[in-house]
């Protein structure tokens, strides 16, 4: 996907590579200081992290993203992950839509909307069962538009001590 932005630079769309994961993990950084789960102070060790572990993920292929880029800018981003279930008839495989983040400036566009599109492409394309995603209340509106429906998944609390 190729649009001309209003001031005459070029927006797209592309599929991460392992040479895009500081990208990424940066773009996660920025994700979650934005939802208060990370302090400013924390984000340099955070993105030294995710870097290793995203790098980890794209080589295994056990992961895809795609990067919104602006004038030559990471500006978005969306993963897809895969992991295996016990098995199923079908398939036992299964993906996850993570890491949605488009830099304010930028929402509203659709840019998220396209990303999410190419990681389910690529999911389904892989063979997998189901796909989930665990959505901020401010995007669940987004993902119902787009055909996701709520579950039974349930997680562990915090509370619980064997």
């Amino acid at each position: 996907m190729s649009v001309a932005m209003a001031e005459g630079a070029e927006l797209f769309i592309a599929r991460a590579s392992l040479v895009d994961a500081y990208d990424l993990a940066s773009l996660r950084a920025a994700s979650l200081e934005e939802m208060g789960l990370l302090e400013p102070a924390a984000r340099a060790p955070f993105v030294d992290r995710a870097h290793r572990e995203f790098r980890l993920l794209l080589r295994e292929e056990r992961m895809a993203a795609w990067m919104l880029v602006a004038a030559s800018r990471p500006v978005g981003c969306a993963a897809a992950l895969l992991w295996q279930r016990l098995p199923y008839p079908t398939s036992s495989l299964h993906a996850e839509i993570a890491g949605v983040y488009v830099e304010p400036a930028h929402r509203g566009n659709g840019y998220g909307s396209e990303m999410v599109r190419e990681a389910i492409s690529w999911a389904r394309a892989a063979g997998v069962r189901k796909i989930v995603l665990h959505p901020s209340g401010a995007a669940r509106g987004l993902y119902e538009r787009m055909g996701f429906v709520d579950g039974n998944e349930m997680r562990l609390g915090e509370n619980y001590s064997a």
